[in-house]
């Protein structure tokens, strides 16, 4: 009985080394691993954003992944980069999209938490291209965020009031394609599912008898659908105003089985209650006229377009130019 209980705190002590030197191990992996992070990044910096970096970023567990309700597998993520961390003010956003390259101009505000996929092949791999189909909303290749001063009233107070863009790649569902096959049809079809997120007062003044939250009640009709031409290509545009929000959205088909949205969140403000645009605090104003520069550039560029007609294009063009980067010698 005395041996046992000499034992036991030997066992223990053995344990708690045991332990200590795994939380060390752990420590100098996570260390070696956000080291390896910035020297890609750093190169990034200097060269340009690259198919190798990328993908560098991504075993190192920089992913996002199509959300198919279920766990995911190497056919559902991507590699993903911070774009703060390697774009400088008024380059571009650049994604290549199977045979497509979208670019966007990086605005002059304060960048937040971003992160773009710069590379999306769907093409090569079924898998991929299957789980795409299977994915209710596609894949987020962009989910920025950009800061318009802190307080300022009438926005939140002691809030940075930031406005948020997100840009979605998804294929159609079958049942989809005839609402894409035209601009006008997909113009008709947003202008239905707006207004139907809009309530009747009827229903407003019902949730207020039965004290209900209405979640929905402030929503409004900003901007109807309509129809917009951006660098000779068909976007279809609309905006609804939330209680203390108001959504934009950009929407093109790329072919008759895929889609590309754009969407902006507005920073916090009683838009309903404050029509007039003059009247906007500066900040806000700022943040309007960053966003209308961003959509004013989008470019979308197809991969050895064989010139078929395509209702969403009207003039072919080439995509923004790449940022000039220092191009070291060769060792």
């Amino acid at each position: 009985m005395t041996t046992m209980f000499g034992i036991q705190p030997a066992l223990a002590e053995n344990n708690a080394a045991d332990k200590a030197e795994q939380q060390r191990q752990t420590r100098i992996k996570e260390e070696e691993r956000q080291q390896k992070k910035r020297e890609i990044y750093q190169r990034m910096a200097r060269e340009g954003i690259s198919r190798e970096s990328v993908e560098a970023l991504g075993a190192l567990g920089s992913r996002t992944v199509v959300n198919l309700g279920r766990p995911s597998t190497k056919f559902t993520e991507y590699p993903k980069i911070a774009a703060q961390e390697v774009l400088k003010l008024g380059e571009h956003y650049r994604f290549e999209l199977d045979e497509y390259i979208l670019t966007m101009v990086m605005p002059d505000a304060r960048q937040s938490q971003s992160w773009i996929v710069p590379y999306v092949d769907t093409r090569t791999e079924p898998e991929r291209g299957e789980a795409m189909r299977e994915a209710k909303h596609g894949l987020e290749v962009a989910n920025l965020a950009w800061h318009y001063g802190t307080g300022v009233y009438p926005l939140y107070f002691g809030w940075d009031g930031h406005m948020a863009l997100t840009i979605s790649y998804r294929y159609l569902k079958p049942e989809e394609k005839d609402n894409f096959s035209t601009p006008e049809k997909f113009r008709q079809r947003l202008s239905a599912g707006m207004k139907s997120n809009v309530p009747s007062q009827t229903e407003i003044d019902d949730a207020k008898r039965k004290r209900m939250i209405l979640n929905s009640a402030g929503n409004r009709v900003y901007l109807d659908a309509e129809t917009v031409v951006i660098h000779g290509r068909v976007w279809v545009r609309g905006a609804l105003n939330g209680s203390y929000d108001r959504i934009y959205t950009y929407t093109t088909a790329l072919s008759s089985d895929r889609m590309l949205r754009v969407s902006i969140q507005m920073p916090g403000y009683d838009y309903n209650a404050n029509p007039d645009a003059s009247t906007y605090p500066a900040p806000l104003k700022r943040a309007f006229a960053q966003m209308e520069e961003m959509m004013a550039s989008l470019r979308v560029a197809k991969r050895n377009d064989g010139g078929k007609p395509d209702p969403f294009v009207i003039e072919r063009v080439e995509p923004a130019p790449l940022p000039v980067r220092e191009k070291l010698p060769n060792p």
